[in-house]
């Protein structure tokens, strides 16, 4: 099978792990809309999909992007269309698909904040609009919530699936985690009231290729920080500590639960918990020890005290019997590999 257009070959060698690694056989020849094609997630799901010539339509804000828009293929179909905008999404519902991945979303606090309104219409108005699709055609659908959801966990707890959720304060702080809760139950009403084949899925933080300078999360902006700057700064002491999943192991169980899973809500996650100094030491030591120092004078926000929240997929990985995960190590080094080419070419 020809990689032509693969960006370069840590994505496209990540992508025939896949392929090899799990069954696919309920996506060929058939029809996949992805909502929110430009998302970090998105970039791999679509990219394993057009390979196994799946008819692919794509739809996002702006135009393609990164990864995505290296996909030169027949079977690729992408639209620039404002996922806010009833009539266009109708229109694009108005035809039948086998599989709808519900991605859109705005996962950063500044963009959510900005966008209130429209992060509540993408978690629960257009997400009643894909449910009402499965009930007419019997898609399946993947709901893409996240782990703010949860309450923040103790030291040495493991937050599982049925683990308390948060609820937090009347304010923007929470409102991305409430509407993603809001969106949880809805799905969970249409999947009881009409039987249909819905799936939610939690990610924990997600890194790897695709996840470019730009991008405002931690491990890119480590990353950048290590390229460019002559010590890799933090905003506070990074006691925080999170649970980190590498791009490829995110997909790949994604891809599975869509297809086979049997409950209907699942943490998808790697295995590493670890504190951004941690994070933070590992990638100072990749670029021959760089120093690491705190600037607080570029904090943003107002309440900087450590928290926690370690997330577990223990649920998927007994039901699925996976044993593999890429280690924190070399998902980092394929990271900081990719963004070296990356940078080069743009």
């Amino acid at each position: 099978m020809a990689y032509k257009f693969m960006l370069n070959k840590i994505v496209e060698d990540d992508c025939k792990f896949i392929i090899k690694n799990i069954k696919l056989n309920k996506f060929k020849k058939k029809k996949i809309l992805i909502l929110g094609g430009n998302s970090f997630i998105a970039s791999y799901i679509q990219t394993v999909l057009s390979l196994i010539n799946c008819q692919i339509t794509s739809v996002s804000l702006n135009k393609p992007k990164g990864i995505i828009k290296e996909i030169k293929k027949s079977n690729f179909r992408f639209i620039k269309a404002d996922l806010n905008d009833e009539k266009k999404i109708k229109k694009i519902l108005g035809k039948k698909f086998d599989f709808i991945f519900h991605l859109a979303t705005y996962g950063q606090p500044k963009k959510w904040k900005k966008n209130e309104l429209s992060t509540i219409h993408l978690n629960i108005n257009l997400l009643k609009n894909v449910l009402n699709h499965s009930v007419k055609y019997k898609s399946r659908i993947l709901y893409m919530s996240s782990a703010s959801v949860y309450e923040l966990s103790k030291k040495d707890e493991l937050i599982k699936e049925y683990s308390k959720l948060s609820v937090g304060s009347f304010d923007s702080e929470i409102i991305y985690a409430n509407s993603k809760i809001i969106g949880e139950q809805l799905c969970r009403i249409y999947r009881e009231k009409f039987k249909i084949p819905v799936y939610v899925v939690r990610p924990a933080h997600t890194y790897g290729p695709g996840q470019d300078f730009k991008d405002p999360r931690v491990i890119p902006q480590l990353i950048k920080r290590a390229f460019l700057s002559k010590y890799i700064y933090l905003l506070d002491k990074g006691k925080s500590v999170r649970t980190w999943g590498y791009i490829l192991d995110i997909t790949m169980m994604i891809l599975n639960i869509i297809q086979f899973g049997k409950s209907s809500i699942y943490n998808v996650t790697g295995n590493d918990h670890k504190s951004i100094m941690q994070v933070t030491k590992i990638i100072a030591k990749l670029f021959n020890g760089k120093k690491i120092t705190v600037d607080n004078k570029k904090l943003t926000y107002t309440n900087p005290k450590p928290t926690t929240l370690k997330i577990s997929s223990k649920k998927y990985n007994l039901e699925f019997k996976n044993k593999f995960k890429t280690s924190f190590i070399n998902g980092i080094v394929k990271t900081i590999n990719w963004n070296r080419t990356w940078q080069k070419l743009n």
